[in-house]
């Protein structure tokens, strides 16, 4: 009866140290600090999010493509102007401009507390612009791990478009998650499907976004896959993106690290969309669409007006809504949607 007895205490010790192994992540990994990272843009489906499960390795050493660094600051409110829009917020995320090393005007607000992580919109101090949300999106609930899910809706009216968001999160697995920047040991996986509903201005899109997040255990988010699909009215497949704390200790030969376009702003209220250009880039054209799939606008190198270095379109002309925008250079081929918006 001894031995037997002795058994079961070791095969409880040994089940216990199994559970101890799964990660737990609560309110106190979402840290503060200034953390940077490596956007990999992918050719759609070039590259696998990987199985989920429990004791998974995902393995992405040698991921490869267009690769863009990128800094974030994770900050306190209050601490700066824009938290005063946002009288309950705790925390905001905002860029860092690599060419100044000062934060991006825009920053996205948020609230912590112990049960969960909430986005409460977003203040752009230099355009006077509050993006608040009417039902505030949940971006994780505390303590999570391996096996939970949950689901969320949030909503937001930006003068008028209406866009609602249907989210599923499942803490799908956990394990090793090996990047160009490291081992990452006693991870969890949170998968996030979201379907993002837009109406307005008479028409409405439909876009399914999937974001495989990998979290640890004190300190920042280890890495993000993400899948972009845009539904309806018209099916248009979008560049994949993996994006990973980087380390500036460890070598990432397996990226070629270049600067990327950039569009903005976003909406765009002025009818003037600028687009900013690495200059080791050349534009070979620009197309838009509506949301219906038609071309509505079609530009070739020499027809672009180029103001002070940068590149403008004018859509003063065109109407509120959903626009597809598909830029093609000497290096790869970029889509974005951007919403047009009047000023008030």
């Amino acid at each position: 009866m001894k031995t037997k007895y002795l058994l079961i205490i070791i095969l409880c010790i040994l089940f216990t140290t199994q559970i101890k192994a799964q990660p737990t992540i609560t309110s106190a990994d979402i840290i503060t600090g200034t953390f940077p990272n490596t956007a990999v843009s992918l050719a759609p489906g070039a590259y696998s999010p990987g199985s989920g499960g429990a004791n998974i390795t995902w393995d992405f050493s040698n991921i490869q493509g267009t690769a863009i660094g990128a800094t974030f600051v994770w900050g306190v409110c209050p601490g700066i102007a824009e938290c005063s829009a946002f009288p309950t917020a705790n925390r905001y995320i905002a860029l860092i401009d690599p060419s100044t090393g000062t934060q991006f005007p825009d920053k996205n607000m948020f609230r912590l507390t112990d049960t969960q992580f909430e986005h409460l919109g977003a203040r752009n101090e230099t355009m006077n612009f509050t993006y608040a949300y009417t039902d505030t999106p949940i971006e994780l609930i505390f303590p999570l791990t391996y096996g939970q899910s949950f689901t969320d809706t949030s909503s937001v009216t930006d003068n008028t478009i209406t866009t609602t968001t249907n989210d599923v999160f499942t803490a799908d697995g956990y394990g090793t998650i090996i990047t160009p920047a490291g081992t990452f040991t006693n991870v969890l996986r949170v998968k996030k499907v979201s379907t993002v509903t837009s109406s307005g201005a008479g028409t409405t899109s439909v876009t399914e976004m999937i974001n495989y997040i990998w979290y640890k255990n004190n300190r920042e988010t280890i890495a993000v896959f993400s899948i972009v699909n845009l539904i309806s009215p018209v099916s248009a497949p979008q560049s994949s993106n993996f994006q990973y704390a980087a380390n500036a200790n460890l070598a990432t030969e397996n990226i070629q690290v270049e600067k990327k376009p950039i569009m903005y702003p976003n909406p765009v209220k002025d009818g003037k969309l600028w687009m900013s250009i690495p200059s080791n880039t050349k534009i070979k054209s620009i197309r838009i669409y509506d949301m219906t799939g038609k071309q509505i606008f079609a530009e070739l190198q020499h027809q672009i007006i180029q103001i002070g270095g940068k590149h403008m379109i004018n859509m003063q002309n065109y109407p509120e809504g959903n626009y597809i925008v598909n830029m093609e250079t000497d290096k790869n081929t970029i889509s974005h949607t951007i919403q047009i918006r009047k000023s008030n």
